[in-house]
């Protein structure tokens, strides 16, 4: 039997910023921030740009279109700024999958578009089929 499939969803900003600067507007504590010159912790080489994340809440076992809906109910904290920056940094909500069985689907109603829609973003889809030559069914 292989692994759950794990999936989630965040809203992000990429640029050179303060990301300090960026949360005092925002008036939300990212997920993830590092600022351009920063050391990445693993690899010691110094950020080649700054960064701003907002993740979803809910777990990895939820559909992605409940993860988008949870990171656009944390952009409503603050909407007019959110839609500002979103606008002033190419703010994009990224998905992110790693299936082990197989995709399963995606479906995005009209509601979920015109979240999208209402901030601008752009959505970059990052997903993985993971498979092993010891699955019974290979």
């Amino acid at each position: 039997m292989s692994e759950p499939s794990e999936q989630y969803a965040y809203f992000t900003i990429t640029d050179s910023f303060d990301p300090a600067e960026i949360t005092r507007r925002a008036r939300v504590i990212p997920t993830d921030s590092w600022k351009k010159g920063d050391l990445h912790p693993k690899r010691r080489m110094e950020r080649k740009f700054s960064r701003w994340s907002l993740c979803s809440r809910l777990g990895t076992d939820h559909s992605l279109e409940d993860h988008i809906r949870d990171v656009l109910a944390q952009l409503e904290q603050n909407p007019s700024e959110f839609e500002q920056l979103t606008r002033e940094f190419s703010g994009c909500m990224q998905l992110v999958g790693y299936f082990h069985e197989g995709y399963p689907g995606l479906h995005f109603d009209a509601a979920l578009i015109q979240g999208l829609a209402k901030y601008g973003l752009s959505v970059d889809f990052d997903f993985y089929e993971l498979w092993s030559d010891g699955r019974e069914d290979t």
